[in-house]
């Protein structure tokens, strides 16, 4: 400790940006100081040191050799991310979380007094060593509504150090914040005119607030010459307002009367607190003496030559109570080869944005938030109120897009009549035709991976039977006549269609929707379906199976594919379009709505007529539970780790079904973690027989990240593309992991399945269970009376089946009629 800090401390006395073989050289010794205390201090990074196959005793000839910690892994473990004892923490930090979770770092006296140390240095560098008068656009830290600063208040604390005094032009009324430009007109009239101050605040602040508040009123607050302006905390909350950077900085110079090169944007991070990154006048930043900056490969992780883009990657170090020497960011950007035109040294880079998450294509962006059917203000988006005609048999004249759509609407309504007239026999047998064209045509080849085989095996004309017989209570034929309930010849009942069933379809997982549309028209209703923009015609090639097709019944009726698609209409509108929703909701008898939080919101707001069915297939969470008697062999093992491994190969866990957690029973023969060798072993062959689809870097990004998490708190298996991952969690702990997608399956060790139970909330759907009988029995009992609709067994969980989600759909469908009754 004490050699390192001899290191450190003449690195310390250095010039702030220095690119000497001296400078160099201390600053490898003092990083390898840093790697090797928290090696031997930090069991969890000796732990990823040893996954990566890192030796920090080893001569440390580059940077490039350390293994860098994903951001990602302070946000979920940084509480217990110490190096030291808890007796020496004298704070911890947390991010804002504009992105999601904060990150948290544990600060002792030695790291703390490193961050002051780069930073007063660094800063200095552009605003000089003199104190200045700081104006900070923000709450003031002393007043009432400091509850308001939140996150904020630890960076403004940090910069008013470098402050003779300081005044706060943030001001609150009603709990809402505004600038009070006459307050800090009267604060610069009491100072020397001629002397320079520092406008210091929040990026997003500056723009929302004070310049918009300047440009309203006065249009200009002048600065003493040489005066400077500092903003920090990122461009993400600008997004939404298109500015660019040039522009910003012209805009606020022109506000202050300054220089826009006076006007500094100042990056850095809460994983590597107290190391700052100002703007060069030459327009890139600079990495300091005690910071080494590299730009990694989304995908591959390697290091990108200069001018390539990448996730930025900062090494130093400052960090000493927790490893937070090697960091990757979730920030893009460049570093440049050429040289500072001002002669400034170090590695010069410029921030392009933070990466984009990986989209949520699946149902458990729940976990994100709740469901809320109220009434509420909604965004001002442009109404684009353009209809896509996608498959209609019915030929429209109208060019007008909601004229069309209620061309549609009647033409579909007209056939009620004609579809009421055929006979279940025959709808069951024509789908069941088309059930085998699915399977036979090369053309829905590409559908293999998204559960077409499972939806021609469900339509099978048997399977159908079955499912008419189970929602129409006991007897299909109640939808084609009135006949005697089962207990009684006198009263009679019948099942009648509602009509013009509405649905809107999910982008995830398309073939989903269509075991709906399959009942609804088994119910004898027309349909009009609402794709996803991300359908990618799968609905209208699903329809035109049924083109030239004929069915007909034992005794002799005919039913025509032909007929049967001027009962079915498919569209596309953006979620936008608010009068063509609105439009389609208020003549439906029906609606069903497939998708996530927002899909489904949207469509729960629109209006309904007051005898309109609503039903939400919306976003749900499932998982799996193994118990210690199903792993009483390796070849018992290995039959069920295929069947784990196809629940979560099938959609490739986009489904409301797929499991993303699976809780194992400790104390069988096969332990936990030689189960996960065996998935391991059994997901390479999974996926030759479910190809895994194309997957974007930033899902890829996402899989490296929660990969780089458990390489700290447990074990990683995994293939070298990305396609798979099975992370074991080294605690016993019954945790619901949010999902990753596209085959992550996150593992927990437990010493009964029941303790599995404690992760049921209201959006659980499906729980695979491998148990013996008895006590899969207890379990489904505990686990469905805490709201879980099911409970199959593994390598069925995606499976659909009646009921689903709690409901028999077909009573849904159906209006139920009775005749000669009631009999007492």
């Amino acid at each position: 400790m004490e050699n390192s800090e001899k290191n450190i401390e003449q690195l310390f006395d250095l010039p702030v940006y220095d690119d000497s073989q001296v400078a160099q050289s201390l600053f490898i010794r003092s990083l390898q100081d840093e790697l090797i205390f928290h090696y031997e201090n930090n069991p969890m990074y000796r732990q990823f040191c040893e996954r990566k196959q890192f030796n920090p005793y080893e001569e440390l000839t580059g940077v490039e050799c350390i293994p860098p910690v994903s951001v990602s892994v302070f946000k979920e473990l940084g509480t217990n991310l110490s190096s030291v004892s808890k007796e020496e923490i004298k704070l911890r930090l947390q991010s804002s979380a504009t992105s999601g979770t904060p990150s948290t770092i544990a600060v002792d006296k030695t790291t703390s007094r490193r961050q002051a140390k780069a930073m007063v240095k660094v800063v200095q560098e552009f605003i000089g060593k003199d104190r200045k008068p700081f104006l900070v656009m923000d709450i003031d830290p002393k007043s009432e509504f400091r509850s308001l600063l939140g996150a904020r208040f630890a960076a403004i604390a940090g910069y008013l150090n470098f402050a003779s005094k300081s005044g706060f032009f943030l001001k609150a009324k009603d709990g809402i914040s505004y600038f009070d430009i006459d307050a800090m007109n009267s604060f610069l009239a009491e100072l020397p005119s001629e002397k320079p101050v520092v406008v210091f605040g929040f990026t997003y602040i500056l723009y929302s607030q004070v310049l918009k508040a300047i440009l309203a009123s006065c249009g200009q607050i002048v600065l003493p010459k040489g005066s400077k302006v500092i903003h920090i905390g990122g461009w993400k909350k600008l997004e939404s307002e298109k500015v660019e950077k040039p522009e910003f900085n012209r805009q606020i110079a022109d506000a202050f009367g300054i220089e826009s090169t006076d006007v500094i944007d100042i990056y850095g991070f809460t994983e590597q607190m107290g190391l700052n990154y100002p703007d060069c006048k030459c327009g890139c930043k600079h990495a300091s003496s005690y910071v080494k900056v590299l730009v990694r490969d989304i995908v591959s992780r390697d290091v990108l030559p200069a001018g390539k883009e990448g996730l930025l990657e900062f090494i130093t170090p400052i960090p000493h109570s927790y490893p937070g020497n090697a960091v990757l960011t979730d920030d893009l950007g460049v570093v440049y080869d050429e040289p500072c035109p001002y002669g400034r040294p170090g590695i010069r880079f410029k921030v392009n944005g933070r990466l984009k998450k990986a989209e949520v294509r699946g149902c458990g962006d729940i976990l994100s938030a709740k469901l809320t059917f109220n009434a509420k203000e909604k965004e001002k988006l442009l109404d684009d109120n353009t209809l896509d005609v996608q498959y209609f048999k019915v030929p429209v004249d109208e060019t007008d897009s909601e004229k069309q759509l209620a061309s549609i609407i009647e033409r579909l309504n007209e056939q009620n009549e004609w579809l009421r007239n055929q006979p279940i026999d025959a709808l069951i047998g024509i789908i069941g035709e088309v059930s085998k064209r699915w399977l036979s045509d090369p053309k829905y080849i590409f559908l293999k991976d998204k559960g077409l085989l499972f939806l021609s095996q469900w339509c099978d004309d048997r399977h159908l039977r079955q499912i008419a017989k189970d929602g129409l209570r006991g007897n299909i034929r109640y939808a084609d006549e009135f006949l005697p309930f089962a207990d009684s010849e006198k009263h009679l009942m019948r099942a009648n269609a509602r009509g013009l069933v509405c649905h809107w379809m999910a982008g995830n997982v398309q073939i989903l929707g269509m075991f709906a549309l399959v009942q609804s028209i088994l119910t004898k209703n027309t349909n009009l379906i609402k794709v996803a923009a991300k359908d990618a015609g799968v609905f209208a090639n699903l329809m035109k199976a049924f083109e030239n097709l004929e069915y007909t019944t034992k005794e002799g009726f005919c039913i025509k594919g032909d007929d049967l698609l001027k009962t079915i209409g498919v569209v596309y509108f953006s979620r936008n379009a608010t009068k063509l929703g609105e439009m389609m909701s208020r003549e439906a008898k029906v609606r069903i709505a497939w998708g996530g939080k927002d899909a489904v919101e949207t469509v729960a707001a629109y209006p309904a007529s007051i005898d309109c069915e609503t039903v939400v297939f919306g976003p749900k969470l499932s998982y799996a539970v193994i118990a210690k008697e199903e792993l009483s062999s390796e070849q018992e093992a290995k039959k069920l780790a295929r069947r784990v491994t196809v629940d979560v190969s099938v959609f490739d866990q986009a489904g409301c079904a797929s499991p993303h957690n699976l809780y194992i029973e400790k104390g069988g023969v096969i332990s936990p973690e030689r189960f996960c060798e065996i998935l391991a072993d059994v997901f390479p062959k999974t996926e030759v027989q479910i190809p895994k689809p194309t997957v974007s870097p930033e899902q890829i990004a996402a899989i490296h990240s929660i990969r780089g998490v458990y390489d700290f708190k447990g074990k990683v298996w995994g293939s070298a593309t990305m396609s798979w991952s099975v992370l074991l969690d080294d605690a016993a702990e019954s945790l619901l992991c949010k999902p990753v997608y596209s085959r992550t399956l996150m593992v927990h060790q437990v010493e009964h399945i029941n303790q599995a139970l404690d992760c049921i909330e209201s959006y659980v759907q499906t729980i695979g269970i491998a148990a013996p009988k008895e006590k899969a029995i207890d379990f489904a009992n505990k686990a469905t009376q805490k709201g879980v609709a099911r409970c199959p067994l593994i390598g069925r969980m995606l499976n659909f089946e009646m009921p689903w989600d709690g409901i028999f759909l077909i009573d849904r469908l159906v209006r139920w009629n009775t005749l000669f009754g009631p009999l007492c």
